[in-house]
């Protein structure tokens, strides 16, 4: 698999919104310019009032720490000096932390690690794509702020003849700690139950990790986030990946605040309902392409279906 790098994806993801793949959320480009520049959010200046609803130690210190995955592209991923945290996720969160007069440090964690290290007090905050499910709400506080839906992606031509919806005896790559993870798992146990063979699971820290062994015909299928299963097909190149399925199960993303401080949760949300309201929010969804994961109001703990 290419490097991670900012996007061509820009108009090859709007390009398949446009075109009814991407209905519920949120790629190979030519080499050029602006395949290697990065989105950047709008200056957005704090505002006195929602400042004012951030915890007091947390206005003091003038900097919070967030827990991030960032092998995740497009969503968080390292730009070329293997520092530096870039993706959509980044440049939404750090816009909202503006309108709270917050700036932002991102540290890479293993995804596993991160809904602990906000619980410890290790990180302020977790942002990694994080589907919100209600046993992640019972440990901490997640803010939506966008949808995204699973999507399977196989080897061009589809050799291996996959069907999402008949997967026994399939060999399935995914990123360990997800919900493609839950996912996948029950549906091996259905098989299973129903007599079948079991799918054979190989798990990875990074899904860029799981993609490659699609590519390399290690394994017959992944599955993951809308927008990263696109962003895969774009960076391997033309021919070399393709969708098989339909996108499911469409859900909120969230960012984690500790359970205990409700106010900076709803700090938060505010944050994101202002960057809403005064067209930031579109402009960076629009830079990255995924307009189509769009949510019309942040919200803390949102009901979600499982």
């Amino acid at each position: 698999m290419a490097t991670h790098k900012p996007l061509s994806h820009r108009t090859s993801l709007a390009a398949l919104a446009a075109a009814g793949v991407l209905t519920l959320s949120a790629c190979g480009g030519g080499e050029d310019d602006t395949a290697s520049e990065t989105p950047e959010a709008p200056e957005v200046s704090a505002d006195e009032e929602l400042a004012a609803m951030v915890p007091d130690d947390i206005r003091e210190a003038g900097t919070v720490s967030i827990g991030v995955e960032s092998e995740y592209p497009p969503g968080e991923f390292l730009d070329e000096d293997g520092q530096t945290v870039l993706g959509f996720n980044v440049d939404l969160l750090d816009a909202a932390l503006a309108k709270l007069d917050l700036e932002s440090e991102w540290v890479s964690a293993n995804f596993d690690s991160i809904i602990i290290g906000v619980d410890t007090g290790t990180y302020d905050l977790g942002s990694s794509s994080f589907t919100i499910t209600e046993e992640r709400m019972e440990a901490v506080n997640m803010v939506g702020y966008f949808s995204s839906g699973t999507q399977w992606f196989v080897q061009s031509g589809n050799p291996e003849g996959v069907d999402p919806e008949n997967p026994c005896g399939l060999r399935v790559a995914v990123q360990s700690g997800t919900t493609h993870d839950e996912d996948i798992e029950a549906r091996s146990e259905a098989c299973v139950e129903e007599g079948e063979d079991p799918i054979t699971i190989e798990k990875f820290q990074s899904q860029p990790q799981a993609t490659e062994t699609i590519v390399s015909g290690l394994n017959d299928a992944s599955l993951a986030d809308m927008p990263t299963a696109a962003y895969a097909l774009e960076q391997t190149g033309e021919g070399v990946l393709e969708f098989v399925g339909d996108q499911y199960d469409a859900a909120p993303y969230g960012i984690v605040t500790h359970k205990d401080d409700p106010e900076m949760a709803e700090a938060l949300a505010a944050a994101f309902n202002s960057i809403m309201e005064d067209g930031t929010y579109q402009q960076i969804l629009d830079e990255w392409g995924i307009s189509a994961g769009a949510i019309e109001a942040a919200e803390v703990n949102p009901s979600v279906e499982e």
